[in-house]
């Protein structure tokens, strides 16, 4: 069955309840989709009992055994299936509220493209920039360590670290602005950095340098 809901693309079912994991959307879901999916699990007696009582793939993971016989289901054992399908998808719930990017950026290399194009040699050897990403349990930040000759940053033969940061480690978060020079905010209309550093208690700091703003 095919379903087309607002405009999220056709439901596939997966081919097991295991595969709840792959299922990225399924708070989106309506009822049609939720009752598609049952459906496909083997309980699609009850796929119109869904539907009538407008349950959607963001009420499903709520719902308790005295509201599944309220809905009329009276078969201990499809009951039991219908949770242990539940109890699955709010586990994915919470997994996709974990795992969300809230926020992501790119480390600011130069004032403006006239540094960045003169460090690349107009785009000849691309920088490698750092990124950051955000959840609402951690922050991943990608640091590059260039290779540098002298004051020369190379583009290759980098060394990446990689931190996973758990925000509950977290002590303190500091900011400071970095104006670019004057000469490049006249001639290039350059625009200055922010440093944040992220003080994560006997582990250190971790600093991100991002654009103004």
């Amino acid at each position: 069955v095919s379903v087309q809901s607002f405009n999220m693309p056709p439901f596939n079912p997966p081919e097991s309840a295991d595969s709840v994991s792959q299922l990225n959307d399924f708070v989106h879901w309506d009822a049609n989709a939720l009752g598609d999916y049952f459906e496909h699990q083997g309980l699609g007696e009850y796929r119109e009992v869904l539907i009538h009582h407008k349950i959607t793939g963001k009420i499903a993971p709520q719902l308790t055994d005295v509201d599944l016989k309220d809905m009329g289901i009276e078969i201990v054992g499809d009951r039991c299936r219908i949770r242990h399908i539940l109890k699955a998808l709010n586990r994915k719930a919470r997994a996709v509220q974990r795992n969300k990017i809230i926020w992501s950026g790119v480390e600011k290399l130069w004032f403006d493209k006239c540094e960045g194009c003169v460090n690349t040699c107009c785009g000849i050897f691309p920088a490698d920039p750092s990124t950051y990403k955000l959840t609402n349990n951690h922050l991943k930040v990608r640091t590059v360590e260039p290779l540098r000759i002298g004051p020369i940053r190379m583009c290759c033969c980098n060394k990446y670290n990689v931190n996973n940061i758990d925000l509950t480690q977290v002590d303190d978060v500091d900011m400071s602005g970095v104006p670019a020079p004057v000469f490049q905010q006249m001639c290039c209309c350059a625009t200055g950095k922010e440093i944040l550093d992220v003080s994560i208690g006997d582990e250190g700091s971790v600093f991100l340098t991002v654009g103004q703003g």
